[in-house]
């Protein structure tokens, strides 16, 4: 019995590309090109630096080690970088420095120029890049550490353990794992007081999620700190008629009623 079910994902690979795309609505500190510029010269050098001939369990750990001591990809350490800087993936291609999801994102790109079947998995304490070597075997990657843990199920291991590591180990879609990115970015951006790149930010993931009365309270914290009031205030209708029940949304419904006439402003 094997865990190849564990990786049947939609999973494009065009996951870098689209979150790059959508960040240029709210970070200005690098060009588009420029950035593709920088992952370009980051694919080659981790081909040109590895043996291509090993076999692919060493291959991989001696293409983890180039990513963090060659390339010098890592966390931020002692450094007082803000989580809106480490949870951009711009951020952590032109600086190498980011958090777990940004480096796992940009180590799964790198580590599939060199063939690896990689993807990003949910783990019980977080996030951790997988790469499937085989049907049966699993290696899963602590972007931030470099740690590595090999994981194998073969018809001599009990079904338990095989259970087990399916429970270890689940794919995030491609969908999900965009809107993970994203939502990361706008809590970073909301939580430093930088609304007029948070409110890009909650547009693009409002596109993504239309429906989602979540994001547009969001969008109504926002437009509230723009001081859009009117508009602010129809996308809190919105999120209270929708969630009724939410302690925010109560909260939010007890703040309305106690503002005075909203002035709209458009910015």
């Amino acid at each position: 019995m094997s865990a190849t079910w564990l990786f049947q994902s939609n999973e494009t690979n065009n996951l870098l590309t689209e979150v790059l795309a959508f960040e240029q609505s709210w970070q200005n500190e690098f060009e588009l090109a420029d950035i593709n510029e920088e992952l370009l010269r980051l694919e080659q050098a981790l081909i040109q630096g590895v043996n291509q001939t090993l076999d692919k369990q060493k291959l991989l750990y001696q293409a983890i080690d180039y990513l963090i001591d060659d390339l010098g990809f890592t966390g931020p350490g002692l450094q007082m970088l803000p989580e809106s800087s480490l949870s951009n993936v711009s951020f952590c291609i032109m600086h190498k420095t980011g958090d777990e999801i940004t480096l796992s994102v940009i180590f799964c790109h790198l580590l599939k120029s060199l063939g690896f079947e990689a993807l990003i998995s949910e783990l019980p304490e977080g996030i951790a890049l997988a790469v499937r070597l085989s049907s049966s075997e699993i290696v899963l990657i602590d972007a931030l550490s470099g740690a590595t843990e090999y994981l194998i199920s073969n018809d001599d291991v009990k079904s338990s353990l095989v259970s087990d590591i399916a429970q270890y180990a689940k794919a995030i879609q491609h969908e999900d794992l965009v809107k993970l990115i994203l939502t990361e970015q706008k809590l970073a951006l909301l939580d430093e007081g930088l609304f007029e790149q948070a409110l890009a930010c909650v547009e693009v993931l409002m596109e993504l999620l239309p429906e989602d009365p979540y994001e547009r309270r969001d969008r109504g914290l926002v437009l509230n700190q723009l001081d859009c009031g009117q508009w602010a205030k129809d996308d809190f209708d919105y999120f209270i008629k929708a969630c009724p029940n939410d302690p925010m949304a109560m909260f939010i419904r007890l703040q309305l009623e106690e503002q005075s006439p909203i002035v709209a402003t458009i910015h």
